[in-house]
């Protein structure tokens, strides 16, 4: 798996808001102070998309197949330091461009923006005009780039690409980052930037979080203390406990207990002064009474469950099912009866006449004898008529009537009924003895006495309900009720109560139960205090909540896994290739016996010393390598990872040869000509003599250069970055200045006819002393410059054939040429005595031939 892949791996397992970051890293951005202290809000209030994605295509690669990406030019710089151009900065994107500004010109300011824009190891923010933007202005610029074969223009900020993060950026800073003591190694993998600015950024976040969690330690609310007696009770274990997490709602709960219970701290201060001054006796006594009277309680329940529990409404219910199937059964027999003389035979009132009839027959007419008597001689106890033998069978069937078993049960079913009813009638829920036995036992058993007066709150309501269903005919409701729990604690707590009656002998009994008071009335006290500080306890759960996310965003912002996934992929990917692709770029720049060995890694980075091969002593090289030396060792490791993109694209450099000798300026400027036939190459100086340099390596290697300059503006505010397709004539080469000065002289030839003399003279005077320094410059370059090169600092004795060659006639038309130039000059006051003529075109032209034609000749003594 490539490098980036594994990297896009490895990102998924990290919080989403890292995803982010390593995205703005990716993009070349950096956090401000703003930008940060949001990135904190946004975590801590979880804002951050967790679908938030890092993928290949955030990670710029250079990869072989990625085409090259080249710098085309730079227009509408706004706001980017002081600098101002009407034209734009424009880069060959073949061979080597030389962009030359001395200092103040405007220069830095350009190569500050590709820093900013490109790939770099070290980044800084681009700083807007400070005397005269307000600090609100943005740096803008229209940047144009050449990716593979097509243009593309980016207003950057807004629109930016991946893909510009190819091209490589290195100035003095740059070189500092790639090396230094102890440090990273000097090429590391370029995808790997985007895990040093994530490490930079959460290094950066856990610095502000510590700042923010100091705040938040202050702002720390006051909460109800909890002794060590009571951190075991519910409301001890929230207060003990209480964290960001902590629930209001359990919160309430505690406070509704707090309503809801009977007990009051009051009373339980009584119950504890008198334990503390109990008498013994008196006690014991007062226990056994209280154990009766939860007995009592226990079997006044148990006796309205018998009467009002389901068994018995089911009873009744059945009852009544039972005497109106009864009922029924009567009145059908009693139609029976429908076709006697008199209606109503078998009715409720013909049964109370029979009844009565009955009770005077056996008491008083005929004693002893069964009812109805009708013999032949018999009467009706009604009537007192003889009884005829229909009247006698009359008799016989309404006799067999009462009796029948149907009459009967109906008799026995309505008895029970209302037997039953009488019952419920007299049940009394809440006798004046029960409520005087709970009201005693009130102070010791609150909380079970709530509950029985509740059980018998709904056994009242129960009765009421029977009572008017019985007597309006209604079907009966069956009533959940189960006190089976409460009649077990009745009975534990009689049973306690008598066993602690038995044991109060014992004085660590009472003190028991006076532990019990106490703690009971503390944990009402500390319901109340929470209760007086419910919204205190409110902020210190949002304090609580705002810390224990800043605490999780400071141990995800940790640098160790970073760090160690960093030096793993380090270790895989800094390959043998890596170190030799070093070494031959250290040998080139004559770094020599130059190694680097790993040390330890530190916030990602895998950090290594240079050290020397074969040293026999243990030394640290900053002893020992000057800062050229170090300045060389950066552009090594810069050149080696240069060699590692393989898509080619742009380098740019800014003031790559400060602190350099003179002999590794040449190397430097070698290196560059080499690679410059590869790939563009973009140098921004201010080093006229590293300009020739650069001119004389590329033009050795055939390779093209491409002039461009950068200037202050003359005149108004004068201001920095005005850009130029030429260098000034002080970076010019002898070829170069002969070219201008003949295009200079065809313009004096076309332009002069309409000139003044004084014009005239002025042009001829400034052609002429180019001509001149274009002389000077022909020695230093072409005689002395090969022979003793840098001024004097190296001798090239194989070059002692030029003077060997120079012959008397190159000697005096050298003087004579340069004599005449000299004249016409204004280096030098013209002689009164002399009646000075200006020279026409002609005798400009003659001059400048001679000294192409020697240039030319002498050129060749070299070879």
């Amino acid at each position: 798996m490539a490098l980036e892949e594994q990297i896009v791996e490895w990102s998924k397992t990290r919080p989403a808001w890292q995803r982010l970051v390593l995205q703005r890293v990716a993009n070349g951005e950096t956090f401000s102070d703003e930008d940060s202290e949001k990135l904190i809000d946004d975590i801590v209030a979880s804002r951050v998309d967790p679908e938030t994605t890092f993928g290949l295509e955030h990670l710029p690669r250079a990869a072989p197949e990625d085409p090259p990406v080249q710098l085309v030019s730079i227009a509408k710089p706004e706001h980017v330091n002081a600098i101002e151009s009407d034209e734009p900065l424009t880069f060959a994107v073949d061979g080597l461009t030389i962009v030359y500004g001395d200092n103040g010109s405007g220069k830095s300011g350009y190569a500050r923006l590709l820093k900013r824009i490109t790939r770099a190891r070290h980044q800084e923010d681009i700083l807007t005009d400070v005397f005269r933007d307000t600090g609100q202005e943005k740096p803008s610029a229209s940047l144009t780039v050449r990716i593979g074969r097509q243009d593309t223009t980016f207003a950057w900020p807004d629109s930016v690409s991946a893909n510009l993060k190819h091209m490589l950026f290195y100035d003095a800073a740059c070189g500092n980052a790639y090396i230094a003591t102890e440090s990273d190694f000097p090429y590391r993998p370029s995808a790997l930037f985007v895990m040093d600015g994530l490490i930079e950024t959460c290094v950066d976040l856990r610095t502000r979080i510590d700042t923010r969690l100091e705040a938040n330690a202050r702002s720390a609310g006051t909460v109800p203390g909890v002794d060590d007696a009571l951190k075991d009770t519910k409301a001890g274990q929230y207060l003990t406990r209480l964290s960001g997490s902590s629930s209001i709602d359990t919160l309430d709960v505690l406070l509704r207990k707090l309503e809801e219970t009977s007990e009051t701290i009051k009373g339980l201060k009584e119950e504890e002064t008198r334990l503390q001054n109990a008498d013994t006796g008196k006690e014991r006594q007062h226990l056994v009474r209280q154990a009766e009277k939860l007995e009592a309680v226990r079997q006044h329940i148990e006796k309205i469950q018998q009467g009002l529990g389901n068994e018995k409404l089911t009873a009744i219910q059945k009852g009544r099912d039972r005497l109106k199937g009864l009922k029924e059964a009567a009145e059908l027999l009693a139609r029976s009866f429908e076709s006697e003389a008199l209606l109503g035979v078998g009715a409720t009132a013909w049964k109370a006449l029979w009844e009565s009839a009955k009770r005077y027959s056996e008491e008083h007419a005929y004693p002893g004898k069964a009812y109805p008597v009708i013999g032949v001689d018999s009467r009706c106890v009604l009537c007192q008529q003889s009884l005829d033998e229909e009247a006698r069978e009359r008799f016989s069937r309404f006799d067999k009537f009462v009796r029948d078993d149907t009459q009967v049960r109906l008799g026995e079913a309505r008895r029970t009924l209302d037997g039953q009813t009488k019952v419920l009638t007299r049940l009394e829920i809440k006798p004046e003895a029960v409520e005087g036995n709970l009201k005693d036992l009130q102070t010791g058993y609150a909380d079970l006495v709530k509950e029985i007066r509740t059980l018998l709150a709904s056994y009242s309501q129960a009765r009421e309900q029977v009572l008017k269903k019985l007597n309006d005919g209604e079907d009966l409701q069956l009533y959940r009720f189960n006190p089976s729990a409460i009649l077990e604690r009745l009975s534990q707590s009689a049973l306690t109560a008598r066993e602690t009656a038995e044991g109060l002998s014992n004085p660590e009994i009472v003190r028991q139960r006076l532990a019990v008071v106490t703690r009971k009335r503390q944990e009402l006290e500390l319901l109340e205090e929470i209760k007086g500080s419910r919204e205190a306890i409110l902020k210190e759960i949002q304090r609580l909540r705002q810390r224990e996310a800043l605490e999780l965003a400071k141990t995800e912002a940790a640098t160790g896994p970073i760090t160690r996934k960093i030096t793993e992929l380090s270790e895989e990917s800094i390959t043998e290739v890596v170190r030799d692709a070093f070494t031959r770029e250290t040998d080139r720049l004559r770094l020599e016996r130059v190694t680097i060995a790993r040390t330890r890694s530190d916030r990602g980075s895998l950090l290594h010393q240079p050290k020397l091969v074969g040293a026999r002593q243990t030394v640290k090289l900053p002893r020992v390598f000057s800062e050229g030396e170090r300045t060389a060792l950066g552009l090594a490791a810069y050149f080696t990872d240069a060699h590692l993109d393989a898509s080619k694209s742009a380098l740019i450099l800014d003031d790559p040869v400060s602190s350099l000798d003179h002999v590794r300026r040449g190397l430097v400027a070698s290196r560059l000509a080499a690679i410059a036939q590869t790939r563009q190459v973009v140098v921004f100086t201010h080093d006229v003599a590293f300009v020739a340099d650069l001119k004389r390596e590329a033009n050795g290697r055939g390779v093209l250069v491409t002039e461009r300059s950068v200037t202050r503006r003359r005149g108004g505010e004068h201001k920095p970055g005005a850009c130029h397709t030429t260098h000034p004539w002080k970076t010019k080469d002898v070829s170069a200045r002969l070219g201008d000065l003949r295009g200079d002289l065809a313009r004096i030839k076309r332009e002069s006819a309409g000139w003044d003399d004084r014009t005239y003279e002025d042009a001829v005077a400034v052609w002429a002393g180019n001509l001149s320094e274009t002389w000077e410059r022909i020695f230093s370059q072409e005689i002395v410059g090969v022979i003793l090169a840098e001024g004097g600092l190296e001798v090239r004795p194989m070059m002692v054939k030029v003077l060997a060659r120079f012959s008397e006639e190159d000697q005096r038309e050298f003087d004579s040429s340069y004599s005449h130039v000299s004249q016409w000059t204004k280096r030098h006051d013209k002689s009164v005595a002399v009646n000075f003529v200006v020279p026409d075109v002609s005798a400009l032209e003659k001059e400048l031939n001679l000294v192409e034609i020697w240039f030319k000749r002498v050129k060749k003594y070299k070879s």
